[in-house]
Order: structure tokens, then C-alpha cells, then sequence
């Protein structure tokens, strides 16, 4: 089992909608699939399907120790199993943040309870980076997806915060999501940030105005739009992530 956790330095960069994008894409293409919410935002159900916000989720284990945080998981239609963040009061978020700081390994040792085969694949959805939610999911993780979206703001606060990531978690690779080539300026920032990152980008996610719309009725870019950019780009870094992955065996799906 291997463990990617979808991270950026600032918010509206598209994680969630990567995350679940990627676990359904992955999840067709026959791996195991675990969708873990760890933003206290509590939103990757509604991209998985979920017509309210999870009440409960992995985050009452943080505040209460004798919590079974997996009997509060659910699986959609495509397959995918969907570990919830769940709801919170101020103090019970307190609680949750003062018990992370006191144990920098805690979501590891709860992932490490999940038992996909080698061939399966856990998906964090994080809150915007740094953040102790966000630090130990790259602690937890094989590899990091750090989401940026190609704007200068954006690049500098990721370049900014590159070397503790990737302290945290050995293998980070860049996706630059939402980019609109017709921009000059964000093909400015996009060479910038190869430079700067010291790295070249993993995956490019085009812009398309289609996909809230095709979230607000319930489906997916690249089964509503599957010629679009977006949607290939999807695929692609599926892949990308499939190919990163012990290979299925015959006699696993495919």
C-alpha cells in the first residue's frame, strides 16, 4: 500500500477536486482505492458523493482516543473508499490540533491500519500548507502532490515553504493546476517555478469552466467533456500515478 498526500501552500488550488478526481480515475483503473479527508473543511464527501457534510469522521479519534475512526467509512458508486474528516466544535478543533502537536506520527499509524494490498493507494485531501494537518500528512505519505495554481502569489508561497516539505516527505512532485496558456503571464510563472523549485512539473491540469458545473449536477469533467483538455489532463496524471504504483498482477483487476 502506498500512501499520497495532495497538498498546497495556498487555498482555491483545486486539491479536493484533484483528490477525488484521482481517486475515481485510479479506481477504475482497477487499484484499491482510499479517499482520506484530513481538511477540517469536510468537503472531499461532496465531490464523492456524500448530499451532506459527514457528522463524524477520522477526526473524533484525535479527540477521543476510544473512537473507531474506520467504522465511520463509507464507499461510493465508483468503488472508492471514502474516510470522512467530520464535524467539529472550536474546542473539539483545539483538541484535535494540541493532540497532533503532541504526536507528529499519529496519522501514520492510523493509515497504517488500513489494509489495502500492496497494489492499493490511500488519497489525503490536506488543508492549505503549513498547517498541522497538512505537515503530518506529508509525514505520512510516500509521495507528496503539491498543488499549485500558476500564479505569482501562489509560486512564491510554495517556493517559500518547498525545503520543510520536502523535509516532511522525501518525494514531492509539482501538478500546476488551472492553467490557461493563452495567459503569458502564467507561462512566465510556470518556467519561474521550474527554476525556482529546482524540479520540473510532474502534471499541468488545464483550465475548464465546465467543471463546477459538471460538479454541481453530480458528474465528472472527463465523463461529461472526455475530448476537453482537462479531462485528458486528469487522465494523464492518473496515470502518471498508476505508473508510480506496484504493478497489478494478473490476477488483480485491471
Amino acid at each position: 500500500m502506498k500512501t499520497i498526500a495532495l497538498i498546497s501552500t495556498t487555498g482555491g488550488a483545486g486539491r479536493t477536486m484533484l483528490t477525488a478526481s484521482l481517486a475515481v480515475l485510479l479506481a477504475r483503473l482497477g487499484r484499491e482505492v482510499v479517499a482520506l479527508d484530513f481538511d477540517p473543511q469536510n468537503m472531499l464527501g461532496a465531490w464523492l458523493g456524500l448530499d451532506s457534510l459527514a457528522g463524524e469522521g477520522i477526526s473524533r479519534a484525535l479527540t477521543d482516543a476510544s473512537h473507531a475512526w474506520h467504522e465511520r467509512t463509507w464507499r461510493n458508486d465508483e468503488g472508492v473508499l471514502f474516510v470522512p474528516h467530520g464535524q467539529l466544535t472550536l474546542d473539539e478543533a483545539a483538541a484535535s490540533a494540541a493532540r497532533l502537536a503532541a504526536d507528529p506520527q499519529w496519522l501514520a499509524r492510523a493509515t497504517g491500519e488500513i489494509g489495502l494490498a500492496d497494489t492499493g493507494i490511500v488519497l489525503i485531501d490536506t488543508p492549505r500548507y503549513p498547517s498541522p494537518h497538512a505537515d503530518h500528512a506529508a509525514r505520512a505519505a510516500d509521495l507528496v502532490l503539491c498543488i499549485c495554481a500558476p500564479e505569482p502569489a501562489a509560486c512564491a508561497t510554495l517556493v517559500a515553504h518547498l525545503a520543510a516539505l520536502r523535509e516532511s516527505c522525501a518525494d514531492v512532485q509539482l501538478v500546476v493546476n488551472r492553467l490557461n496558456p493563452a495567459r503569458e503571464m502564467q507561462r512566465d510563472v510556470l518556467a519561474m517555478l521550474r527554476v525556482a523549485a529546482g524540479a520540473p512539473v510532474a502534471q499541468r491540469i488545464h483550465l475548464d469552466a465546465a467543471m463546477p458545473e459538471s460538479f454541481a449536477r453530480g458528474g465528472w469533467l472527463f465523463d461529461e467533456a472526455p475530448h476537453s483538455q482537462a479531462s485528458h489532463d486528469l487522465h494523464g496524471l492518473a496515470q502518471h500515478v498508476d505508473a508510480w504504483l506496484p504493478a497489478l498482477t494478473a490476477s488483480e483487476p485491471s
